[in-house]
This record gives structure tokens, C-alpha cells and sequence, in this order.
């Protein structure tokens, strides 16, 4: 049986450190189209590999935490990002699963030090909440051949949500309140207020809850743009 296990961690392993060369084939700063596009191809592959493969970090030093889902997450995006940012940055002689929960267990100590640092559970009352990013902002986070650029496009994909990513992401005792509901406020260009009048939860969470997510929103949406 032990056998077994480390027999499907050396495939595994094989067939990350081929998605690892593949992407690395390209070069970050190439002025190639064709090569960017085959480097992303290469990323996403690795990314998709990495997540299904039943072997990211639980994090279990959070789990007593209450906002452990949501670090964990957010943690996590930040990771996807981090690894196509630093690819050549692997070291090969390490399994590409230890080298991904390193930085996984750093981002999600971030994500926890970050929230306690600013107190996002209990904004107090003269505390000016954050601003909703627009798509402009939004878009200031990633390079500009992969812009967010047709409102209505945006809008299509969120009501659509492929993967019910959105809908079943939602504010605790609040099923109304989720991912979905709260972007196309958003992009109907809502204030915080409104959006909490007409969720019927709390502004300081509708905003805290959002902005906590905002990594994951854009991971998901531009997967489909």
C-alpha cells in the first residue's frame, strides 16, 4: 500500500515538473503573442493540475480560526498567482507539491496577519469602509492584452457563472447575499449602502466580505474572458 501511494506521488510529480518546463519554455518577457499565449496555455495547465490534485496544504495550523474558509482561499489564489509569477523560480530537485505549500502556507499566514492587522471582522463604526473597486482598478492587477474591457461581456459571464462559483459563495445565514448577487450591484454601479439595503445584511460586512474575495473573483471571471 505504501508503495502505491509513493508510486501516484512520483507521477504526480513527473507530470507537474512537465507543466513546469512547458511553461518555462517561454519566456515572461517575450514579445511573441504566440509565446505569451503558449506560456498562459502551459500556466493554467499546471494551475488545474495543481488543484485537482488532492495534495495542497489543509492549512490546519488556521482551521481554529473563523474566517479560516476565507483565508484559506484567498491564500490560495494568491499562490496560483505567485507560482505563474515565480515559475523560474522551481527548484527541481524539490517535489513541485512542497515547493507550492511553501508558498501556500506563507500567503495564508499573510492573509491572517494582514486581517488581524486592520481588524476586517469589526470595522468600527467611524472607519471609513473601502471603496468598490471598479473594472478599471480591477484590471490595474493584470497585463493589458488581458483587460477586463466589455462591460456587457463581464455581465454575461457573471449571470451566467460556468461553475456556480459565484452563487454558492455567500455571506453566513444569507444565501441572498453571494458573489453573484453582489457583482452585478456592483456593475450596476450600486454604493455600499444601497447594496447593503437591498441584500439586507450589515454594510461593513457586505464590503468586508467582498473585498476579501476580490482575488478569487478575478481568477474565476477571467477564465472565461
Amino acid at each position: 500500500m505504501t508503495n502505491d501511494f509513493l508510486g501516484r506521488d512520483d507521477a504526480l510529480n513527473q507530470e507537474l515538473q512537465q507543466l513546469v518546463n512547458e511553461a518555462k519554455r517561454y519566456p515572461t518577457d517575450s514579445k511573441n503573442p504566440t509565446d505569451r499565449a503558449k506560456r498562459r496555455i502551459a500556466l493554467n495547465k499546471l494551475i488545474n493540475a495543481i488543484d485537482g490534485s488532492g495534495k495542497l496544504s489543509k492549512q490546519v495550523q488556521w482551521l481554529e480560526s473563523p474566517n479560516y474558509e476565507d483565508y484559506y482561499y484567498e491564500a490560495l489564489q494568491l499562490t496560483f498567482i505567485e507560482i505563474c509569477q515565480k515559475i523560474e523560480q522551481y527548484n527541481p530537485q524539490y517535489p513541485v507539491m512542497a515547493w507550492v505549500n511553501m508558498i501556500f502556507s506563507r500567503r495564508i499566514s499573510d492573509v491572517g496577519k494582514k486581517d488581524k492587522k486592520r481588524g476586517i471582522t469589526q470595522i468600527p463604526k467611524h472607519q471609513q469602509v473601502a471603496q468598490i473597486l471598479s473594472l478599471d482598478e480591477i484590471n490595474k492587477d493584470f497585463p493589458a492584452d488581458n483587460e477586463i474591457s466589455d462591460h456587457q461581456q463581464l455581465k454575461e459571464i457573471i449571470e451566467n457563472d460556468p461553475e456556480n462559483v459565484l452563487e454558492n459563495d455567500c455571506i453566513k445565514d444569507h444565501p441572498q447575499a453571494n458573489l453573484k448577487a453582489i457583482l452585478l450591484l456592483v456593475l450596476d454601479g450600486k454604493q455600499w449602502k444601497e447594496i447593503s439595503e437591498e441584500l439586507k445584511v450589515p454594510l461593513s460586512t457586505a464590503s468586508s466580505f467582498y473585498q476579501r474575495r476580490m482575488r478569487k473573483i478575478i481568477t474565476y471571471l477571467k477564465k472565461y474572458i
